[in-house]
C-alpha cells in the first residue's frame, strides 16, 4: 500500500463556470505533485472521458478518477468512478440511486452550505467532503466534519478549483494501491486523511466574477 495524494473535486472548462482545459488541469496536478485527481465537471463526465484520453500524453503516472458533481433537485452530489452521465435535476435519492447503478462512489461536496447547493448528508453517501478550500471562514468545513464523525464517514478533501493554478489547494492523502478500484475502495473505507490551505480571498473572487460573465455570454 501507498499514501497517495489527490485531489478530489477539480473542475475543467466542461464545466459551466471551469477556465481551464482538461490539458492545464492534468499539468498543474502533475506540478503540484499529486499522484491523482478527480475530474468532477457539472453534471458532465466529458471533461472526465477527455482526461482518461489525455493523460498518458499529458501527465504520465497520474491517476485520473472520473467523476461528475451532479445538480440533484435539492443541492449538490459528487460521484465518483463514473464515465456516464447522471441527469441532473433528481431527488437526491433517485440520484443515489443511479450512482449505486453506475458503481459510484457519493461524496456529498461542501454540505449544509445552501448557497453553494449544499444539502444534508444523505443515506448512502460513501464519505463526505469536511474541507473545500473555497470557504473563506471555514465555518462549514467545521459543521461537514462533525456531522460526518457523528455518522462515521470517511472524510476527504477538495479544492473545488475552476483553475488550473487551484489544483492541490486541498489535499487527500489516500492509503492504497495505485489503481482506481484499490483507491475509491479505500475512500470508502475511510483510509484516508487530508492536508489543506484556504483559496485566496483575491482570486476566489476573481473566480466568481469569471463565471458571472461566462453565464452573462
Amino acid at each position: 500500500m501507498l499514501m497517495l495524494r489527490f485531489d478530489l473535486h477539480v473542475h475543467t472548462n466542461s464545466s459551466s463556470d471551469g477556465q481551464s482545459t482538461v490539458e492545464e488541469i492534468l499539468r498543474a496536478a502533475a506540478a503540484a505533485g499529486l499522484d491523482g485527481v478527480a475530474i468532477t465537471d457539472h453534471n458532465t463526465t466529458e471533461g472526465a472521458r477527455r482526461a482518461l484520453e489525455a493523460v498518458d500524453r499529458v501527465a504520465p503516472g497520474l491517476l485520473v478518477i472520473p467523476g461528475e458533481e451532479v445538480s440533484t433537485r435539492s443541492g449538490h452530489l459528487i460521484v465518483l468512478g463514473i464515465t456516464q452521465d447522471i441527469p441532473k435535476g433528481m431527488s437526491v435519492e433517485d440520484t443515489v440511486k443511479a450512482a449505486k447503478a453506475l458503481g459510484g462512489t457519493i461524496v456529498v461536496p461542501h454540505p449544509y452550505n445552501r448557497p453553494r447547493h449544499g444539502i444534508s448528508i444523505p443515506k448512502g453517501a460513501d464519505a463526505v467532503e469536511v474541507y473545500n478550500s473555497r470557504y473563506i471562514f471555514g465555518v462549514h468545513n467545521r459543521i461537514a466534519k462533525r456531522k460526518a464523525g457523528k455518522l462515521g464517514l470517511p472524510e476527504v478533501a477538495g479544492s473545488d478549483a475552476h483553475h488550473a493554478s487551484l489544483v492541490g489547494s486541498a489535499v487527500t492523502y489516500i492509503n492504497a494501491n495505485k489503481d482506481l478500484k484499490d483507491v475509491l475502495d479505500a475512500i470508502k473505507q475511510g483510509k484516508t486523511s487530508i492536508v489543506v490551505k484556504k483559496t485566496p480571498l483575491f482570486i476566489y473572487a476573481g473566480q466568481m466574477v469569471n463565471g458571472w460573465i461566462k453565464r452573462l455570454k
